[in-house]
């Protein structure tokens, strides 16, 4: 085994270097081996995986994280058809495209699997999440090889997802949580956390107009038909000939909910 596959980081490092593809997913409100304090948003996922990726991904250049951080899945798309692989981005909140919601969708299966083959595009995938559990069943079970918590602001645990083929029923492969490390985290700089600020409150602009039942009710009426007296109107309005029985029934035949 690759010596250096010992912690996350060289597991990173590894993805890039060595043409892999390497799934990493942020949560927070599931526990995990360090009591937590269960909050699924404001304890510092992003903060968490935005310096990962500073970190490890991009040499300390948050330019370039900017760069390759997106908050849909269409955005995704240059990233994989860049002439030169991609090092890493990072997916926020990855439930607003690809959550349980969307469980039957045959786009977002599609999508998670086109995922796992677009190597050497695409070298490391960060996502998070409130928690694992709220993901369709493709990006929940195929798609990450570890688990980065947060339990509370500041500190983190690694869980690698180890899968393991049961040899009496070898249909049903097995998935289990293996502590692989843990750490402490500074907050963003103060440049850093302003931009993300304004980058999240526009993609949080840009979800709220998904959402139907948050749009503002229609003000228009929807239209009516028209009474007797105006089809009879009109219909002599515009040259038609005979008297008022007979337009009567063409109004019935016209507009028979009237």
């Amino acid at each position: 085994m690759n010596p250096t596959l010992t912690t996350l980081a060289g597991y990173i490092d590894a993805a890039i270097k060595e043409d892999h593809f390497l799934g990493i997913l942020f949560t927070s409100q599931a526990e995990g081996s360090i009591k937590s304090e269960l909050w699924g948003y404001g304890v510092g996922k992003s903060t968490l995986a935005l310096n990962f990726m500073k970190t490890f991904i991009y040499g300390g250049n948050f330019e370039e994280v900017k760069r390759h951080i997106v908050g849909f899945a269409y955005q995704l798309r240059p990233f994989l058809e860049e002439a030169s692989p991609t090092r890493g981005v990072l997916w926020e909140d990855m439930q607003i495209d690809v959550g349980k919601h969307r469980a039957h969708d045959v786009d977002v299966q599609e999508l998670a699997i086109q995922l796992t083959i677009e190597r050497p595009h695409l070298k490391v995938l960060m996502g998070t999440v409130p928690h694992r559990g709220i993901l369709q069943k493709d990006f929940r079970e195929e798609l990450f090889h570890f688990e980065v918590i947060v339990p509370s602001r500041g500190t983190y645990e690694i869980q690698r997802l180890k899968r393991w083929i049961p040899y009496r029923d070898p249909l049903r492969i097995k998935e289990r949580c293996e502590a692989f490390g843990a750490g402490v985290f500074m907050r963003l700089t103060r440049e850093e956390q302003k931009w993300y600020e304004q980058w999240r409150n526009w993609r949080d602009t840009e979800a709220r107009k998904r959402v139907k039942l948050l749009r503002p009710p229609t003000s228009e009426e929807p239209p009516r038909p028209p009474t007797a007296a105006e089809f009879c109107e009109y219909a002599r309005s515009i040259g038609l000939k005979g008297d008022q029985i007979k337009f009567q029934k063409l109004w019935q035949r016209a507009c028979p909910v009237a």
